[in-house]
């Protein structure tokens, strides 16, 4: 018998925990007259712009609250419209939180069409409405950037 069956490879992946995955939020801001701009924060503790990440819930339906109560209590915007999820997701060195060290993770990029005038909780520094461009130009990670372009080219 062979150890690399495909009986064996399926019961081997359901034996062993998922990898992590996190949910990537672009809030994309759009208003008459002008580009649309996408909500990148600033941390106190981390100063470099980024976008706003959460860790995907166990149930598929319970995603969309969790993306809507992220973005009200972090920068006081609604959503307007669906969370598009992009239909790849990106691999990452990520923690594993519930055995300790690092290992494979995911991301997913979720696009939000957001209304407001986006405002800081107490833990951010600030909120950035950029155009496409300018939030690429400012993001400092390879992976954010190709998140970001994938989310934009949803919507």
């Amino acid at each position: 018998m062979s150890l690399s069956t495909p009986e064996v490879a399926a019961r081997n992946a359901a034996a062993r925990p998922a990898d992590p995955e996190r949910v990537i939020v672009v809030p994309r801001l759009e208003r008459p007259g002008e580009e649309p701009r996408y909500l990148l924060v600033q941390w106190r503790d981390w100063p470099p712009p980024a976008l706003l990440s959460l860790d995907v819930p166990s149930d598929a339906a319970a995603l969309e609250p969790a993306v809507v109560d992220t973005l009200w209590h972090r920068i006081a915007v609604r959503v307007v419209g669906p969370v598009a999820l992009t239909p790849d997701r990106q691999p990452v060195r990520m923690s594993k939180k519930a055995r300790g060290g690092e290992g494979l993770g995911w991301l997913r990029a979720a696009l939000v069409r957001v209304e407001g005038d986006p405002q800081p909780d107490p833990l951010l520094e600030a909120v950035l409405a950029l155009t496409l461009d300018e939030a690429l130009e400012v993001l400092t990670s390879d992976v954010e950037r190709a998140l970001l372009r994938r989310a934009a080219a949803l919507g």
